[in-house]
């Protein structure tokens, strides 16, 4: 079939993989400095112990709690089976996010109207790539992943807009149906694109109410099947708490820290947004499309007002794309992608090897101590590093893992555990190690397990190991509190 005027022409398969090794080889050099660290963002690490944890047999939302959709765990486990180094997940991440930039690339292309300059599709990849970093997504973040599904997603919908065929359409609600199951708030995106799809359908006089109904049942399906395969192993409730209810009774940050990271985020993104619009200003025709999903990533974005940078994420791929558009003008695109530079590399630093080589050395300090005085007898990770668990081969003691969801007051009772119960049920158990921080960073803290665990190791255990642990670009004195004393033995009077 020939192409439809304002369509640019297939690209050859030497361009395409040209493409992707250039995007690859600058994804790696704005990332190698974090491989092997396992403390590069708390998120990613927990992901990955629970994708190892899976092969060891235990079950999401069961036996290691956490509100992120199965999809996420899945491509966890998969990276895991392969390999369980921390790099393993870091390089999937690091291909991820080329891919991303590829169909950002092709999607431009599409718009661009000097259709042989293919500078405006590449400065936008490259500005994806590079403004990772300034929204804390150097590592393995959910959207560095799913961002690849929803680029190639509006891809689809708007090749479905240019050619009125059904078949792209079903194709990208079944791309929206798996960003689904890695994150719920790609729902915004999806019910934008896939009806954006249908309403080009709908304008070209092609029927539209059936093909909405199996639209509709496509995106729905990867969800559908993973509730229904926890309904039948007799976990249903636990899977609705985590998917729904959880975020429904979690309580807000604190105002003052909420504006702290709401102030944060609009400096890191005030550069992409600028471009974005810019880029929006020149007439186009897909600037109602463009405009309509980057106000849907917003939604998404505003929808769980935490304003955490990596909340971002999403909204970087139609950034992108947008400030493509500007990229396409003669004048002012060498200026435009030098402010996208700066503004990269002064949110984050890719050649501070020194930092995270330290952030190795100090996580693999407190794992030696923890083997050396927990004496079998457990580990309980309050507040540190959680891939503690998998370095040193010690199993869960609650399903409540993540720290967060022990230590700050807004993350108390959102699972179907009791939190301060759960912990006293822990400490009960006289684990031979515990792990906290000095003093509380997850505010607001939850003050009854706090005291709980203060009055534990202070009662039974004695500081071995004191830690600065590099998390995130800050240092964190650390404790390991070991050689705890064992349980009573209430069989002896």
């Amino acid at each position: 079939m020939a192409e439809p005027a304002g369509i640019p022409p297939p690209l050859s398969n030497r361009l395409v993989f040209a493409l992707l090794a250039v995007f690859l080889v600058v994804a790696l050099i704005l990332r190698a400095s974090t491989f092997g660290n396992p403390n590069v963002l708390a998120d990613d690490a927990f992901y990955f112990l629970v994708g190892q944890r899976m092969h060891d047999g235990l079950l999401p939302y069961v036996d290691v709690w956490d509100r992120k959709p199965f999809g996420l765990f899945a491509i966890y486990w998969a990276i895991a089976g392969v390999s369980r180094a921390v790099i393993a997940y870091q390089l999937a991440a690091t291909a991820a996010a080329a891919m991303t930039a590829l169909v950002i690339f092709r999607l431009v292309l599409e718009w661009t109207p000097r259709r042989s300059d293919l500078r405006a599709g590449i400065l936008a990849a490259l500005a994806y790539l590079l403004t990772l970093g300034p929204l804390d997504g150097m590592s393995g973040q959910a959207p560095v992943f799913y961002n690849f599904a929803m680029a190639l997603a509006a891809w689809l919908v708007w090749r479905a807009h240019a050619f009125g065929q059904h078949a792209r359409l079903a194709l990208a609600a079944l791309l929206c149906g798996c960003a689904l199951t890695v994150k719920q708030t790609t729902l915004f995106e999806s019910a934008f694109l896939l009806g954006f799809g249908l309403w080009s359908l709908h304008r070209k006089g092609k029927p539209v109410i059936v093909p909405a109904i199996g639209i509709g049942l496509l995106a729905a399906a990867p969800m559908l099947a993973i509730g229904a395969a926890y309904a039948l192993l007799g976990h249903g409730p636990e899977f609705w708490r985590a998917m729904v209810t959880s975020n429904l009774v979690k309580a807000p940050l604190l105002p003052g820290e909420l504006a702290h990271q709401a102030a944060s985020l609009a400096v890191k993104t005030a550069i992409p947004v600028a471009l974005a619009l810019w880029g929006l200003a020149a007439p186009n025709p897909a600037r109602p499309f463009l405009s309509g999903w980057l106000i849907a990533a917003l939604v998404g974005l505003l929808s769980v007002p935490h304003f955490f940078a990596h909340y971002a994420l999403p909204c970087l791929v139609p950034l992108s794309a947008a400030a493509g558009l500007g990229f396409a003008r003669v004048r002012g695109a060498a200026v435009a992608f030098v402010l996208v530079v700066l503004n990269a590399f002064t949110w984050y630093d890719p050649f501070d090897r020194a930092w995270n080589l330290k952030a190795i050395a100090s996580t693999q300090a407190l794992a030696s101590a923890v083997v050396h005085h927990d004496h079998g007898r457990g580990l309980f990770v309050y507040d540190g590093p959680v891939l503690l668990y998998a370095l040193t081969g010690r199993a869960f003691m609650s399903p409540l893992v993540f720290p967060h969801h022990l230590n700050q007051a807004i993350e108390r009772n959102v699972s179907q555990f009791d939190t301060d119960a759960e912990v006293d049920r822990v400490l009960a158990r006289h684990p031979g190690a515990v792990v906290t921080v000095l003093a509380p960073r997850n505010l607001p803290v939850n003050r009854h397990t706090w005291d709980a665990v203060q009055a534990y190791v202070a009662a039974n255990c004695r500081r071995v190991a004191l830690v600065p642990s590099y998390d995130h670009m800050v240092i964190t004195p650390t404790a390991v509190y070991g050689d705890c004393r064992p349980a009573p033995d209430r069989t002896t009077r």
